[in-house]
This record gives structure tokens, sequence and C-alpha cells, in this order.
């Protein structure tokens, strides 16, 4: 039997598995559960918006930490909007100014420091 990893018989391979630690999984319901759980008690930093207003921006924040992680968040910021403006439905979209500070916020949570 040949491997799969080395024959590109598989879907997506041949896949450089040599960089796998450096991977990042994220419990998005135990992240989504912490904010429904801070933002019931205390509200969102500098946000109105309810815990319910607030999830698909939240959602959309783990998404692109993950799509673009290692990147510089000052310099995706026009990308940020396009996406978010792209991927959110217009009823559920915060106004960029507030969805901005839920992704900061978001990143600040997951260890990126330089998000300000």
């Amino acid at each position: 039997m040949r491997d799969a990893t080395m024959s590109g018989d598989c879907r997506g391979w041949p896949v450089d598995l040599s960089n796998i630690a450096e991977r990042t999984v994220i419990n998005i319901e135990a992240e989504l559960d912490f904010w429904g759980q801070i933002i019931s008690a205390n509200g969102f930093p500098g946000l109105e918006q309810s815990f319910h207003q607030l999830r698909p921006t939240l959602k959309f924040s783990y998404d692109a930490y993950l799509a673009w992680k290692g990147e510089a968040l000052v310099e995706l910021e026009s990308v940020l909007k396009c996406s978010y403006d792209r991927q959110i439905d217009p009823r559920k979209r915060l106004d960029w100014l507030y969805a901005e500070r839920v992704v900061k916020v978001v990143w600040f949570r997951l260890g990126i420091s330089d998000v300000v």
C-alpha cells in the first residue's frame, strides 16, 4: 500500500505536516460560552449590544484569527473590513467601528498583544 501523504491520492494531499505543532485549534463553542457569560455579567467593553447581537461578530473574529494568524492586525484592517462585509449578513452586522473593536478584544484574548 502506498503512503497517501506522499502519493497525492487523497484530496488535499500532499500536505506538509512538518509544521503541525504550529496549527491552532480553538474550541469556538467554549469561547462563545465564555463571551456569553462575560457579556451577561458585565457587557462588552465599550459596546451596548447583547451577546446575541455580538455573536456573529465574535465568531467572525475567531475565524479571522485562524485565517490570518501571524499577520499584524493593523495591516489587515481593510481586508478584515471587506471580509466582514462579505461574510456577515447585513441584518446582523455591526458598524465596522464596533466590529473592529470586537476583533481586537478577541485577538487580545488569544494572545495578540499588539492589537491597539
